[in-house]
């Protein structure tokens, strides 16, 4: 192995030991533990659920189990094919239960603010409630590149495009109320450049970390639920933000992009022997956020499973959270 890919290999070990001491020693076992369970969600017929990236992942698991309590879900994909290979792959896991299952999918790509804009029409059009709006698509750091409009991706899809959407629907969630929107974050918030988001790099490469971005754009991810919970008191709408756990199936598909076949083979059997989060158990906060007593309460962060915990103090900085927001809206707007 060179020593460029041994360089690689032992930053993506690194990435999934700091992973693994949040999750184990910061208490995330307790994903592994809880008794909560999909099960035990009330029934939702009646209830309508928006999921973006609903076609992988906790994603595509937090569709099916909504469905499958008889919410009307709508999730959200890329291109065509996608969603109707995700509807297929969804049916098959409800098995009889597909017959009554009310699943949609529509095309949204979060790099696009055109996309998200179609998308927001299209939803609008079918003259139905918004009960629950589960921002969950994202990227993960990914190599320096941007957005069809110009801002760097991770910050443009994770927060930007989900701003967006947010907005546009806003009007639709408060006519729905009781109505509860999740953003889904993660624990790299705590580590995101120093003081929190580089407002002068948004759309510039310069001193680009790919694990710096990431953690810039779930911190804006909190930034948002926190200041949207407060903008929105008294309508009926909570806005939470929440971190799922270390999924392996992601971490890994993000991580081993850089390695060699041999470094994929180590980085894999590190993944799977300290991160065994599946799909399965990584959408049950989500799940728990969304349709249990507790995620009626609103600016709260959670993490697995379905517990409340103080996010990075970066979150109570009203002028930051002010400031992202007014920078967003004047993106939007241009």
């Amino acid at each position: 192995m060179g020593y460029l890919n041994f360089l690689a290999l032992a930053g993506a070990l690194m990435s999934v030991g700091l992973m693994f001491l949040n999750d184990r020693i910061g208490g995330y076992a307790s994903a592994w533990l809880s008794d909560f369970s999909a099960t035990q969600m009330p029934d939702l017929h009646g209830k309508v659920a928006l999921v973006t990236g609903g076609n992988t992942g906790i994603g595509k698991v937090t569709a099916v189990e909504l469905a499958r309590k008889g919410a009307h879900v709508i999730f959200t994909v890329r291109d065509e094919e996608k969603g109707v290979n995700a509807l297929a792959s969804m049916k098959e896991m409800l098995g009889e239960e597909a017959i009554v299952a009310k699943l949609d999918y529509g095309i949204l790509e979060l790099s696009s603010l055109e996309s998200v804009r179609s998308f927001a029409d299209w939803f609008l059009a079918k003259e139905i409630p918004l009960h629950m709006a589960i921002l969950n698509a994202g990227v993960m750091a990914c190599p320096y590149t941007t957005t069809e409009d110009g801002f760097e991706m991770q910050f443009g899809v994770n927060h930007l495009g989900h701003f967006y959407l947010f907005k546009l629907l806003e009007a639709k969630l408060k006519e729905s109320a009781p109505a509860r929107v999740l953003s889904v974050s993660s624990l790299a918030h705590y580590h995101p450049y120093e003081g929190g988001i580089r407002f002068d790099a948004l759309r510039s490469p310069d001193g680009y970390s790919e694990w710096g971005a990431y953690g810039q754009s779930k911190l804006a991810n909190v930034l948002f639920a926190f200041e949207a919970a407060e903008r929105l008191k008294g309508t009926g709408v909570s806005v939470n933000a929440l971190h799922p756990g270390a999924i392996a199936t992601d971490l890994g598909r993000h991580l081993e992009k850089k390695l060699p076949e041999s470094g994929k083979k180590v980085l894999k059997a590190v993944v799977d022997t300290l991160l065994s989060m599946t799909p399965d158990q990584g959408a049950l906060t989500q799940l728990y956020v969304a349709t249990m007593p507790a995620g009626a309460q609103t600016g709260l962060y959670f993490r697995p499973v379905g517990r409340t915990e103080t996010p990075s103090e970066l979150v109570f900085n009203e002028t930051l959270r002010k400031q992202l927001w007014d920078i967003s809206e004047g993106f939007i707007a241009d």
